[in-house]
């Protein structure tokens, strides 16, 4: 670890402290360390404002060198290289380095920056800002800056100044920030971990940091800096990536997993990991394990390994399908059944406020029953206006095998699936009925059919879709859309729950007779 002290034993560069008196070149020295170094004022600091000792990790320098590489861009007021999305588990001191420690070592700097912070509670906002302002008026920071002076008359909880004009506004999710702008925007936590699976929490997440985005002081030169642990595959980390992938917003990403893997970024940060670990000392395999047990797979693989989506699967895992040749599959298909969750509109999904999926699209699952196991032929989703849906379902039953004699296409009557059931007996000749709606929760529907699928008994036919309907099946409920959820639970209640009174009939018969 570097240290300040180091700099005593450098006589060429402490040739112009010898006229200090001896009690005030160690706080020369330090002083000078700090200003060269956020880490070190982050190290120097951490006393001033938490009582525990500091469990120091590579990661927390990893964080400071690349706030400190923004600030040269923020303190000249240069054009920025990009904003920064940092993911890290929970308990990893990134409210400490981010919104406590790194505003106070900017004004150390230049106490003109103007920085707006935000949580995603008010309390935790205000929080941070008194940290901060009690490491600013600390003895040790007055001694060290003593250039940074707060207003007297402009010297509140949430907001406050300096005598050169630098600003510190804190503000929340659901909050507004009128009339305020700033250099740097530091965001950490926006949506509550309590709230992941909040649709409406999720976009006032991505609305909120889309406000922040627009509180410039020079457009393109105001840095933004969100931190947080993964919730949700439409997190407010999905939404910048999505803006990047489309070249709308240059993004830098550090991602650091609790647990080694190939998601690390940049990836030349693997090789601090010790053991597979990102930090062995606060999360020990044994706490690891503790908070597998305490959080589920779901809440787990978020927070800490930073993947709102189980490469293996929550509830339901992927290696629980088997997957079959097509050309076996179409070998003496019995009647085939089609099954549809129809959505609301064509490409009226995308809320223009936050970027997010707005309306469900329309899925479709072609099935058979075949020696006790549900086939699944295809599995698609569609944005499409009703008129539009109505022949694709038509044309894409016959493709799959619809028998007027043998088939049925089920229908969910919710949504804009009454009219288009409606349509479908009106237009075509197609066999339709609506399925009989859900009793249980969606969660409670999947638990039912999970010993079902991990006995086998739901198995795959090749095809292009077979990634889509796993990602959607095993990411429940963090995955971006759940039909593949609701169309498999209907095929199974169809085909497995009666399937299972049949064969339990037949083998008590069956005893009976033995035993007779």
């Amino acid at each position: 670890m570097y240290c300040w002290k180091s700099h005593v034993r450098n006589s060429d560069m402490n040739r112009d402290l010898r006229n200090l008196p001896a009690d005030k070149i160690l706080v020369e020295i330090e002083k000078r360390a700090c200003e060269q170094s956020f880490y070190q004022f982050f190290l120097s600091f951490w006393d001033t404002i938490v009582q525990e000792e500091l469990v120091d990790n590579w990661h927390i320098k990893v964080i400071c060198d690349e706030l400190q590489y923004l600030s040269h861009f923020i303190i000249n007021r240069k054009r920025k290289p990009y904003d920064l999305i940092i993911n890290v588990p929970p308990g990893s001191t990134k409210t400490t380095i981010v919104l406590q420690s790194f505003p106070a070592w900017l004004w150390a700097i230049d106490p003109t920056v103007r920085i707006i912070s935000s949580s995603h509670s008010n309390e935790l906002s205000i929080e941070a800002a008194m940290k901060t302002r009690d490491i600013i008026v600390s003895p040790k920071y007055r001694t060290m800056f003593p250039h940074v002076v707060l207003r007297g008359d402009k010297s509140a909880k949430r907001a406050y100044e300096t005598t050169k004009g630098g600003t510190r506004d804190c503000t929340s999710t659901g909050s507004g920030i009128t009339g305020r702008h700033a250099h740097v925007k530091l965001m950490d936590d926006l949506q509550d971990i309590q709230k992941a699976e909040s649709e409406p929490d999720r976009e006032a997440a991505i609305r909120h940091m889309k406000t922040l985005f627009t509180r410039e002081v020079e457009k393109g030169n105001s840095v933004n800096i969100l931190i947080m642990q993964r919730l949700h595959e439409l997190d407010c980390t999905a939404y910048l990536q999505t803006l990047a992938k489309k070249g709308k917003r240059i993004i830098k990403h550090i991602n650091l997993p609790a647990e080694l893997n190939n998601s690390v970024s940049p990836p030349e940060l693997r090789k601090h990991y010790v053991n597979g670990l990102m930090d062995p000392k606060r999360m020990s395999p044994e706490i690891l394990d503790e908070k597998k047990d305490e959080l589920g797979t779901y809440d787990y693989h978020s927070q800490f390994q930073q993947d709102p989506t189980p490469p293996e699967g929550g509830m339901i895992k992927r290696r629980w399908f088997t997957v079959i040749d097509a050309e076996t599959s179409f070998t003496h298909v019995p009647h085939v059944h089609f099954w549809i969750d129809t959505g609301y509109e064509e490409k009226k999904n995308v809320n223009k406020r936050t970027g997010t999926a707005k309306n469900d699209p329309t899925g479709l699952m072609a099935t058979y029953f075949r020696n006790g196991k549900v086939y699944i032929l295809d599995y698609r989703s569609v944005y499409m206006e009703i008129h539009d849906l109505v022949k694709f379902i038509n044309d894409w039953a016959l493709e799959y095998g619809y028998r007027a004699s043998r088939s049925m296409i089920h229908i969910e009557p919710k949504a804009s699936g009454k009219s288009t059931v409606q349509m479908l007996r009106q237009f075509t000749d197609l066999n339709v009925k609506e399925i009989e709606g859900r009793k249980d929760s969606k969660e409670t529907e999947l638990r039912n059919m999970s010993p079902r699928i991990e006995a086998g008994r739901v198995v795959l036919v090749q095809g292009s879709w077979n990634r889509k309907y796993l990602d959607e099946i095993c990411g429940f409920p963090n995955a971006a859309h759940d039909e593949a959820v609701d169309l498999t639970c209907y095929a199974g209640k169809k085909y497995l729950k009666g399937s299972n009174k049949k064969r339990s009939s037949e083998t008590l018969n069956k005893v009976r007779k033995y035993l007779s």
